[in-house]
């Protein structure tokens, strides 16, 4: 199976949450950033959120085997959240360490 690049964008609150959840799925590093979203979709905004008209997500990435997909989706998907989580994969042609 080729290796995807798991993406998650995920409310600030629900963070921690979603890191727990896919750490019992896998062992894989997960890279963490902080980023503002702008738009006209609304509909994973919170109340402060929707009024402010900028939503903060964290985003997570890490790169797995395809064949895991489902396992970490169910996992995400049954973390103890407040909030919806977008996610996409990216196919990797390659990737490796350089020490």
């Amino acid at each position: 199976m080729s290796d995807l690049l798991f993406t998650l964008h995920c409310a600030v609150r629900d963070t921690e949450a979603v890191l727990g959840a896919i750490r019992t799925v896998s062992p894989a590093p997960i890279h963490i950033r902080a980023e503002s979203v702008r738009g006209q979709d609304y509909g994973d905004a919170g109340t402060a959120e929707k009024v402010s008209g900028e939503l903060k997500r964290t985003t997570l990435e890490l790169i797995f085997g395809a064949d895991r997909m489902p396992d970490l989706l169910q996992a995400v998907e049954e973390a103890r959240r407040d909030l919806p989580v977008r996610w996409r994969t990216t196919c990797l042609l390659d990737h490796g360490r350089i020490a």
